[in-house]
C-alpha cells in the first residue's frame, strides 16, 4: 500500500513546525531527513553518516 502525497506533505509540516518551536535547530532537521532518505543497509555506509568527532559519552556498563 502506497503512502498519498498528502500523508508526506502533513508529515513533513508537522515535524516542522514542531522544530521551529523549540525542538532544535534546522540543521538537526537536516540531519534527520538525510538518515531516513540514505539507505545504509551496511556498516560503511552507516559509519559516514556520523562525523567522526561526534561526542559519545558511555554511562553504563552492561555484563
Amino acid at each position: 500500500m502506497g503512502v498519498s502525497k498528502l500523508d508526506v506533505l502533513y508529515r513533513r509540516l508537522l515535524l516542522t513546525k514542531l522544530f521551529i518551536r523549540g525542538w532544535g535547530r534546522p540543521e538537526d532537521l537536516k540531519r534527520l531527513f538525510e538518515f531516513r532518505k540514505n539507505d545504509w543497509k551496511s556498516r560503511k555506509d552507516a559509519k559516514n553518516l556520523v562525523s567522526s568527532d561526534y561526542p559519545v559519552y558511555i554511562d553504563k556498563v552492561f555484563k
